[in-house]
């Protein structure tokens, strides 16, 4: 009986535990991150008899929760793709709207002030057409500078994800660390058991902290895990969290880096954060943002540059020569705050050709400069000792600098980066848009043979005597003077340049026939600089002249259209993988009312059948004690 008794009690021990375990499932059913938990029962050890061995009833072996840990690792890999594309989609989809929208959109704004310069040669004395090209001019300007207030804004907004990403994450490290120190001490608690609940609550910890950025998580003796990075950056190491930060820039206090403070210091390792929010907004600033912002920039140089120097080759209405149409900016040379020395440096395009858009770092070792692409890396050759008399030239750029640096100094070099909203209106006046040509060709009403103008046009604006008068007179079919001087072989076809201005004739001259080079002052009805002007949006400029500035607007357009279409596609296919992974471990892990409804009416069936072996053991005993009374 008392064999009896003890299998029963035990059997009501168990099953109360099985109970108990039961209920905190259906209890946690909407905690996140839970893993059911399931009781397993064993046998007890039996008692030998001569005749064989008698059982002592059960007992609880474990409470194991259920977990996939592949399906964990696919949880978070798939949350950190997602919130990478995502956050990446949520800043693309701010500039791919700027840039498309039809009222601030560069392309559209390029191709309004093309058409005004059109319509002025069409008729270049009309004030209306040339308050027109003034108009587009002034809203193109400000469409560009609207843009680049548009950047700066997403500047800040970048500048307050990572502040608070960074937050976040340093709260999910602290939590991970004090999950394994409180694991630690929960096992040697509990005779090697494994923490159920603390063990889900680190498990969630790691995968919220996998949405900020890609990790890997190596477990350590025990259930202790080390976190790093995806490039190996230490975050967790065992009960210890390395903090991140945000610090400025070394040359740009406005731009935010994200730091890493550990047993070797504090250092910046924006680079090397890959996966989740954190690396989506980091790749976004590095891979869309600054190639746009700098794209538009060259954009803005090479219209400012192409159209200044055309203009100038041009007659006012007033007869002056066209000054600058635009006004823009300088290239951008900035020293690191590190930097012992005070020199300075000065950057100039040479080449809008040969301009990129890429920004450069540059490095003076105390014997030599060292120019590296700052995107890629990679070294760039340069010709030049760094002075103003010799400066270094690489990319379609020099670098001057005021003094030589000292050893280890260096200077990040953006051609292109601060030029899009400098981008400024030089001319006020209707009369004062050069729509004429500086010069005008006349031949000779005495001409005999029958040589006439092809075209002529001004190629060098700068010319001291780009106005002074000059005559070409035939001393033969093949021979021509100037001014009465000289003797030059003429080819029917063949250019001829005189005091800046370049002239063509087709035919066969007479001995004896001129043609005069003078100032266009009266031309008020010449429309040849509107046209030439207006013919800047066909012409190459960038890529070695193979690429117009219309056809740069619309390449940055739909490269940043490609790429917000792209990440978008992504976050959606990451998105479902996620979804898959949950749903994976919700069927391996997720609590089932219905199920521990089921178990919990096994179990109480079961309680109350060892109860009722209690009751009918204590009756055999009771039974057992009257007999001796």
């Amino acid at each position: 009986m008392a064999d009896m008794m003890n299998s029963a009690l035990s059997a009501i021990v168990s099953y109360q535990r099985a109970l108990a375990t039961t209920s905190h499932n259906i209890a946690n059913v909407n905690t996140e991150g839970y893993s059911r938990q399931t009781v397993s029962l064993g046998t007890n050890v039996p008692q030998n008899f001569g005749f064989g061995a008698i059982g002592s009833g059960v007992k609880v072996s474990s409470i194991e929760r259920q977990f996939d840990q592949f399906v964990l690792d696919q949880m978070r890999s798939s949350s950190s793709s997602y919130h990478q594309a995502q956050a990446f989609t949520d800043l693309a989809s701010q500039v791919d709207g700027l840039l498309s929208d039809p009222n601030n959109g560069v392309s559209s704004g390029l191709s309004s002030f093309f058409n005004s310069l059109q319509l002025l040669a069409d008729d270049p004395s009309s004030i209306p057409a040339r308050q027109a090209v003034l108009a587009e001019a002034d809203a193109l300007t400000s469409r560009l500078a609207t843009l680049s207030d548009q950047f700066s804004g997403i500047s800040q907004e970048i500048n307050t994800r990572l502040r608070s990403s960074v937050e976040e994450i340093n709260g999910l490290t602290a939590r991970i660390a004090e999950l394994n120190e409180s694991i630690t001490a929960a096992r040697t608690q509990t005779g090697g058991n494994p923490p159920n609940d603390l063990l889900d609550q680190r498990d969630q910890a790691l995968l919220e902290l996998s949405s900020f950025m890609d990790i890997k998580v190596v477990k350590q003796d025990g259930d202790t895990v080390n976190v790093f990075s995806s490039t190996g950056e230490s975050i967790v190491l065992n009960d210890r969290s390395m903090k991140l930060g945000t610090a400025s820039n070394e040359y740009q206090p406005t731009r935010l880096e994200v730091t890493l403070t550990g047993d070797q210091g504090t250092r910046e390792i924006s680079s090397l954060i890959r996966g989740g929010s954190l690396g989506g907004v980091l790749n976004f600033r590095s891979e869309l943002m600054d190639p746009s912002v700098a794209k538009l920039g060259q954009l803005s140089f090479g219209l400012a540059e192409t159209v200044n120097a055309q203009h100038n080759a041009g007659m006012t209405l007033n007869g002056a020569l066209g000054g600058d149409f635009f006004t823009l900016a300088s290239p951008e040379g900035i020293g690191s705050r590190a930097n012992t020395g005070g020199a300075l440096v000065t950057v100039a395009v040479t080449d809008v050709g040969e301009l990129t858009t890429d920004n450069y770092l540059l490095q003076y070792n105390g014997t030599s400069y060292q120019m590296l692409n700052a995107r890629t890396g990679n070294p760039v050759a340069t010709t030049g000792t760094g002075t103003v008399g010799d400066p270094l030239l690489a990319e379609g750029i020099s670098i001057s600098l005021s003094t030589t640096p000292n050893a280890g100094d260096r200077f990040l070099i953006q051609p292109t980066a601060k030029m899009s909203g400098s981008l400024a209106l030089a001319v006020s006046r209707p009369d004062d848009i050069a729509a004429a040509a500086a010069t005008r060709v006349s031949a000779d009403f005495a001409n005999r043979g029958d040589a006439a103008l092809v075209s002529s046009s001004v190629i060098d604006a700068s010319n001291p005597q780009l106005l002074n008068n000059a005559t070409i007179e035939f001393l033969s079919p093949t021979t021509y003077q100037i001014n009465g001087a000289g003797s030059f072989a003429y080819t029917s076809g063949s250019a001829i340049d005189i005091n800046g201005t370049r002239l063509t004739l087709d035919g066969t001259p007479a001995a004896g026939d001129r043609f005069t080079i003078t100032a266009n002052t009266g031309g008020v009805g010449d429309n040849r600089n509107a046209l030439a002007l207006a013919n800047i949006q066909d012409q190459g400029l960038f890529d070695s002249g193979n690429t117009s500035v219309l056809t740069a607007a619309n390449t940055l357009l739909g490269d940043v259209a490609v790429a917000t279409r792209s990440s978008s596609i992504q976050a959606s296919s990451q998105r479902s993988l996620l979804e898959q992974s949950v749903a994976r471990r919700e069927s391996v892990s997720g609590v089932n009312l219905e199920e521990e409804a089921a178990n919990m009416l096994r179990f109480q069936q079961a309680y109350q059948a060892a109860a009722q072996a209690v009751s009918t053991s204590n009756s055999l005993f009771q039974t057992l004690i009257n007999a001796f009374r």
